[in-house]
């Protein structure tokens, strides 16, 4: 399927379509990695995302971090 498949789909609002674009697009991605790459993108996957060190996000407009 073509990319343009997917850029329809989601201006169509077809979520299934959408998603059945993106998981082809992963499979043959990954179907060109080496199997190794494959089993070490399962592990961080499976290991699911990390927490921030920091406290919670700071909201939009916030000065903290900001160059001056």
């Amino acid at each position: 399927m073509p990319l343009a498949t997917l850029a329809i789909a989601i201006e169509q609002q077809q979520w299934e379509m959408a998603a059945l674009c993106l998981l082809l697009g992963v499979t043959r991605a990954a179907a060109a990695l080496p199997p190794d790459a494959v089993d070490g993108l399962l592990e961080l996957l499976e290991a699911g995302p990390k927490r921030p060190q920091e406290g919670p996000l700071q909201p939009r407009g916030s000065r903290r971090g900001r160059c001056r």
